[in-house]
């Protein structure tokens, strides 16, 4: 909307700066026109006052209407009048008078050879606030308006004229040009100070996976011995259990119990993975992600703590769902992340009420996930700084595990948003386009 305001604020300026030159430069013409159209008046009355002054008794009244076809009617004067006068007839028709003659002047044959008269909307000659000759349309005012009294001594007429611009003849397709390289240079000008901002922030986010490997060492060595330590746990009694059944010849029942055991240590070769490749920044192996197999090792991972807290797993991935080109642990990060902060949420949930969901749907441009839990949802806070860095509602926890997830996301050239629904607690929606490429 900004850009839409500022386009038509440019467009507006430059274009009324362009119309007002063009209606100035028509005034301009308009201007010289209606002097060339006085200049031509004035000659022609004075012209008129001379053949006037020079007419005798001896003159040939045909001779003279022949030669300045104006003249429609010669007549001398039997009374001798003590002053000169001027004395309007009908249809743009005068008598010009002065002690010895009388001549009837016809001012629309008078300008019939000024072509200046066909350049104004509205011509007028006017004596002592009387129209004695009029020209055009005077129905409605004109945008411009000329007026001066004609400089004789027997026909002191004020000549006006008036006219309309040309709308027609404004430079429209200048002004199209304008709109369009406003247009064109705000759209430029915006995708560079969008590139320069997704590289600025590209940038930071380097920086910022730097500094966070270097300075989160400690607190992943400590999360990792945590970890660890569960699932170390967990194959010291399977395998002692197993002894002693084996011991006891029932060592049929030892064979699931070593297989819980293989699982466990497959977890803690995951963990060591992903401790390393937090740690080193080696080059990353884009593989075909089963979304199925992914959210199956997640709660397998998480079993512990699904079992200790009671919460209901439900699946709702689609049967079909495509493949995800990507990093399998990175996205097993992700969900698990994200998971493990649904299970935190519901710690005080009553009994047999707590629940974590996933959807998804996919179209030809990638897969959309949804996960939903039973929890009390996030604060207005925690909805606004999420993917903040050190940002954490737990008194144990540093806040990078949803910084990181959000990191991992749009290295995938996905997107993340967090959100409350209602009645459902949290609900984060995962977008993944399916030509991933590393950024």
């Amino acid at each position: 909307m900004r850009k839409v305001f500022l386009w038509l604020i440019l467009s507006l300026l430059s274009g009324g700066g362009v119309v007002i030159y063009a209606l100035q430069q028509q005034y301009e013409e308009q201007s010289v026109n209606y002097r060339i159209l006085y200049r031509e008046i004035t000659v022609k009355v004075s012209q008129l006052e001379t053949i006037l002054s020079l007419l005798s008794v001896t003159s040939d009244p045909a001779a003279v209407r022949q030669q300045f076809p104006q003249i429609l009617a010669w007549e001398p004067k039997l009374n001798l009048a003590p002053h000169q006068t001027l004395t309007p007839a009908a249809k743009g028709t005068y008598w010009l008078e002065n002690q010895r003659n009388a001549l009837l002047i016809d001012f629309n044959l008078l300008l019939a050879d000024i072509p200046q008269r066909h350049d104004f909307l509205h011509i007028s000659l006017n004596r002592q606030n009387r129209t004695v000759f009029e020209l055009g349309n005077n129905s409605q005012p004109a945008y411009w308006q000329w007026n001066k009294e004609v400089n004789s001594s027997l026909q002191p007429f004020e000549l006006s004229a008036s006219n309309d611009p040309d709308w027609a003849d404004l430079p429209w397709l200048i002004l199209l040009l304008l709109s369009v390289f406003w247009a064109v240079l705000i759209h430029f000008i915006s995708l560079y100070r969008k590139q320069k901002h997704q590289h600025n922030i590209a940038v930071l986010r380097e920086h910022y996976s730097e500094l966070t490997r270097l300075n989160t060492m400690g607190e992943i060595t400590a999360g990792i011995i945590h970890e660890l330590n569960q699932p170390l746990t967990a194959v010291l009694s399977y395998n002692q259990t197993a002894l002693r059944l084996i011991e006891q010849q029932q060592a049929e029942k030892a064979a699931a119990l070593l297989d819980s055991s293989v699982i466990q240590i497959k977890r803690i070769s995951t963990l060591l993975q992903q401790f390393r490749q937090k740690l080193v920044d080696a080059p990353v192996v884009y593989q075909d992600v089963n979304l199925h197999k992914v959210w199956l090792h997640v709660t397998m991972l998480l079993e512990d703590e699904i079992n200790n807290s009671n919460v209901k797993v439900v699946n709702r991935l689609p049967e079909k769902l495509p493949t995800l080109r990507a990093d399998p642990l990175w996205v097993e990060q992700i969900i698990q992340n994200i998971v493990a902060n649904a299970i935190q949420a519901q710690q005080n949930n009553p009994p047999g009420s707590s629940w974590v969901a996933i959807d998804a749907s996919y179209s030809e441009q990638g897969i959309e996930l949804v996960i939903t839990d039973g929890g009390p949802g996030l604060s207005a806070q925690a909805l606004r700084q999420v993917f903040i860095p050190f940002f954490t509602t737990r008194e144990e926890g540093l806040g990078l595990g949803m910084a990181l997830t959000e990191t991992l996301v749009q290295r995938l050239n996905g997107n993340i948003k967090a959100e409350n629904r209602l009645g459902q607690g949290a609900c984060f929606t995962l977008w993944f386009p399916f030509n991933s490429r590393e950024v």
